[in-house]
């Protein structure tokens, strides 16, 4: 074996149990009691160990504005605030907000993720860099104009042939029915059909862009991209906060995975997405953070207990969304929406794994694991992190990044936003 992690306490069908786990070529070549030999072995008998995190969805180099526009609603955070200063964005900006993002990201303990931004050529370098897998997509929106339209699948077509590889698949991201109109996402459709090519987009994050959408064209997001045959199991949506009962059975039967982002949704005061009925329904719910402007952080562990206390609150239940499902929806489920056999222990997955310090303040006395990691986790227990069978992350430093250069250039940058 190449890896082998002996003796941990290990997440393996929806329970923990003891075992001993063999990586080899950058798969789970074992999972059991047997004594396994390695050319690399952890002592996880003081460990928790879980699948690679997925965070879902990302504008991971936002980074950058961590903290510059706050209290704002998502219209006026975008018009006023997001996109004046994205516009003074370099490409190697974005480098450093990326490799900054994932610096965060890798030490509590996402193994893989997907972005959506602009400059994604950098992103893609710091991807590599990193050892981190990335599904990468170039956000694209014409805003009426054909010219513009054109470019934009342009420079997502050379993009996705440049930079598909081992770790990084790249897909298609147009923005948002409000940015894109409906000729233009029905050719990015096609052309990702034609090419075998996930599409991401965000969807009915706010009312506003319900109404927008519904005044312009006649009906609303999800049953706009539904009649331009948008809405297939190649399509991952953001958000889909505003949404009704017909829409939701539409994203079901369509096979549609749905990405919550509730801290994100809450600060910006765009509303509470219907987790508990998505996932009651069958749709592939999973988690991500949205961008660090709007969240203020990359940490997974915040979404999931984020996820599971406010589904309790809005239905009245304690029980409307368990430990297990949401830790579920930050592993496999964010794997599956992106077509990637991960976000499970288990013979054959990618070894996307997460070693995790039990003997923490916080977590003790733990009487279940599960309930441990979901409630109680900062992130800063993560010990050891392996992406596709490497170690990334050693006695929680991060070995394939310099990070106090990378938060010293992120930090040199902020005065040029200063507007």
């Amino acid at each position: 074996m190449d890896i082998v992690i002996r003796d941990g306490l290990c997440f393996v069908d929806g329970r923990f149990v003891r075992a001993n786990v063999g990586v080899k070529g950058g798969r789970i070549a074992y999972v059991g009691k047997d004594d396994l030999k390695g050319e690399i072995v952890i002592d996880a008998s003081e460990k928790i160990v879980i699948p690679g995190i997925f965070n879902a969805h990302t504008h991971l180099a936002m980074t950058l504005f961590r903290g510059y526009a706050e209290d704002l609603p998502l219209k006026e955070w975008l018009e006023e605030k997001i996109w004046k200063v994205e516009g003074l964005l370099e490409p190697r900006d974005v480098y450093w907000g990326s490799l900054l993002g994932i610096l965060e990201m890798l030490k509590t303990g996402t193994t893989a993720f997907s972005d959506l931004y602009i400059h994604m050529d950098e992103v893609a370098k710091a991807v590599n860099e990193s050892g981190i897998r990335g599904v990468l997509s170039y956000g694209m929106a014409d805003r009426g104009d054909e010219l513009k339209a054109k470019r934009e699948i342009e420079i997502g077509l050379r993009f996705i042939k440049r930079w598909n590889g081992k770790k990084i698949k790249t897909i298609f991201g147009p923005h948002a029915p409000y940015t894109c109109t409906p000729d233009f996402l029905k050719r990015v459709k096609e052309i990702a059909n034609e090419m075998g090519k996930h599409v991401h987009i965000h969807i009915s994050e706010t009312r506003w862009e319900v109404e927008y959408v519904k005044s312009k064209y006649g009906k609303t997001p999800v049953r706009l991209l539904d009649d331009i045959g948008f809405l297939d199991d190649k399509t991952v949506v953001a958000h889909a906060i505003w949404i009704d009962d017909e829409e939701m059975r539409i994203l079901k039967d369509r096979g549609v995975s749905v990405v919550h982002c509730p801290i994100s949704n809450l600060k910006l005061a765009s509303g509470i997405a219907r987790v508990k009925d998505m996932h009651d329904l069958g749709i592939n719910v999973c988690l991500g953070t949205d961008g660090a402007s709007s969240n203020n952080t990359y940490n997974m562990f915040e979404e999931m207990k984020m996820t599971s206390l406010l589904q309790k609150v809005i239905t009245s239940r304690a029980d409307a969304l368990k430990a297990g499902d949401v830790l579920k929806m930050a592993t496999e489920n964010g794997y599956r929406a992106y077509g990637l056999r991960g976000g499970r222990i288990e013979e054959g997955y990618l070894a996307d794994i997460v070693l995790i310090d039990r003997k923490r303040e916080n977590y003790t006395p733990i009487y279940n694991p599960l309930h441990s990691i979901v409630y109680a986790s900062y992130g800063c227990e993560v010990t050891h992190v392996i992406v596709d069978g490497e170690i990334v992350v050693d006695d929680g430093i991060v070995i394939t990044l310099d990070e106090d250069r990378i938060i010293d250039r992120v930090e040199g940058l902020k005065k040029k936003f200063l507007i």
